[in-house]
């Protein structure tokens, strides 16, 4: 009796829906005339229609039906016998991308055509939501870079002057709180770092700090900007909208920098959500709520522009409940020696180079009126660190401007010029004080006269050549009397 011979059955027949279904990709196979003949599961979730809502019907149809946004690429693989990929929107406003590939039958004509999707709209997202991230991540860079370079802040700043110790005494006060801060001042006096000390010494600390400079976004972008805008806003909008400046700033401060030179249709908005703690993103019906804390900033008179109608009444109301008005510089002249020596370390320690201020370069400085404020200050302490090669910066390495400016200040009178004035008028003896050394009596008596030479000659080289001595004595003697 012979052996039975059983025929193999294929094991994969009867497996197909469930091998389609166990692929992560959406599957979806069609005949050379576009006719759906199968789908599986993930096909299934990404266009939101069954799979007895596919099969059986032609792409062309099932785009009339809204599955597509564009064109199937089927017709195009049997047309061509080649690959083709596409993105396709799909009737939910999901985006997938369609790669497609042909399969040919033993005579190599196109048979079938399997098309793979795969959901970007998810991706897009994550990207979306990776570039918030990232903002986020570089404002906290920014604030950590700042505060570095500002040398820590509140606790550090320098304020000699009696009205900047009261005005540093009135930040800390206002920083406990969550009021709206205004922040007045020339250009150059430091408003930023104003705010910023603010947002340092609050209860926000943690949370973000956004700088939003009024004046250099375009007026026709400031409120999307600000508040954000909804997908399909505008022309060229993001797809998927954008979250704005305030949504940035969520539970930390946003610093409205130059609010002056906001537009007065954005005044009424801003207004709106001072007041409510709601904001609405351009394009959207619906408002949400925020919680930020708000400081503005201006060299502005916006008071005044207020009463002719240039910036809104309400709006100035508003925003000045905590006021902090900063000095310029030549208010506060105590101030410019102690920045300009924090300047020198500063810069020294960037570009690895100790550099000091002679004395004569310090009485220039001193006396100088600073129309830049302290942004000139740094930025000429800055310059000479780099420029300098001795290790000490001289009066004649000063700009000439601020030289000429400043030698009038030196003395009333006209400088002396003939044999007559060799040494300066004489100065009142003093009443002794028996109880200091000798040494220390001669030694003052000897800075007092210097310094008084160079005050009334109006410089420490002229000085020098009236009084018959070399420019390093001088600075010696100065150096020895002051016990460096």
């Amino acid at each position: 009796m012979g052996k039975k011979v059983h025929k193999p059955l294929d094991p994969v027949a009867g497996h197909l829906d469930a091998i389609l279904d166990s692929i992560e990709d959406g599957v979806f196979i069609a005949d050379r005339d576009g006719y759906a003949l199968k789908a599986n599961a993930a096909y299934e979730q990404l266009t939101g229609m069954a799979k007895a809502e596919l099969i059986g019907k032609n792409v062309e149809e099932l785009k009339r039906e809204g599955l597509f946004n564009i064109a199937p690429i089927t017709p195009e693989i049997v047309a061509t016998g080649r690959p083709a990929s596409s993105i396709q929107v799909t009737r939910d406003n999901r985006s997938m991308t369609i790669d497609g590939k042909p399969i040919r039958d033993p005579d190599g004509k196109v048979s079938l055509v399997v098309l793979y999707a795969r959901d970007i709209t998810l991706m897009a997202r994550m990207r979306e939501r990776i570039s918030r991230q990232q903002e986020l991540i570089e404002t906290y860079q920014h604030q950590m870079d700042f505060f570095i370079r500002e040398g820590g802040g509140i606790t550090s700043f320098i304020a000699e002057n009696s009205a900047m110790k009261r005005l540093m005494d009135l930040l800390r006060r206002v920083a406990a709180t969550d009021a709206v801060a205004l922040v007045l001042g020339e250009t150059g006096v430091g408003k930023e770092l104003f705010a910023r000390m603010i947002h340092e010494a609050s209860p926000r600390r943690e949370k973000p700090f956004v700088k939003v400079d009024c004046a250099s976004i375009p007026e026709n972008l400031i409120e999307s900007e600000l508040f954000g805008y909804a997908p399909g806003a505008f022309t060229g909008a993001h797809p998927k909208g954008r979250v704005g400046f305030f949504e940035m700033a969520e539970g930390g401060t946003i610093f409205l920098d130059e609010i002056g030179e906001m537009p007065l249709p954005l005044q009424s908005k801003l207004l709106r959500v001072l007041q409510d703690r709601e904001l609405t993103p351009v394009g959207s019906s619906k408002s949400r709520k925020t919680n930020v804390r708000v400081i503005a900033a201006t060299n502005r008179n916006l008071e005044a522009e207020a009463k002719v109608g240039t910036f809104r009444s309400d709006l100035f109301f508003r925003l000045r409940v905590a006021v902090l008005e900063i000095p310029p510089l030549r208010d506060r002249p105590d101030d410019i020696l102690p920045l300009a020596r924090m300047f020198l370390q500063r810069f020294g320690s960037r570009y690895r180079k100790r550099t000091t201020l002679s004395l004569e370069s310090e009485r220039i400085l001193a006396h100088y009126n600073w129309p830049g404020n302290v942004r000139e200050l740094e930025n000429l302490i800055e310059g000479l660190v780099i420029t300098c090669d001795s290790g000490r910066i001289e009066a004649d390495e000063l700009p000439t401007a601020m030289r000429v400016t400043e030698c009038p200040l030196a003395s009333d009178a006209p400088r002396p010029t003939g044999p007559a004035t060799l040494a300066p008028p004489p100065m009142a003896a003093p009443e002794p004080d028996w109880e200091r050394p000798y040494k220390e009596v001669i030694a003052a008596f000897e800075r007092d006269y210097l310094e008084g030479a160079i005050e009334h000659f109006g410089s420490v080289g002229e000085a020098a050549k009236r009084l018959g001595l070399d420019r390093t004595t001088i600075f010696r003697k100065l150096k020895k009397a002051a016990g460096e």
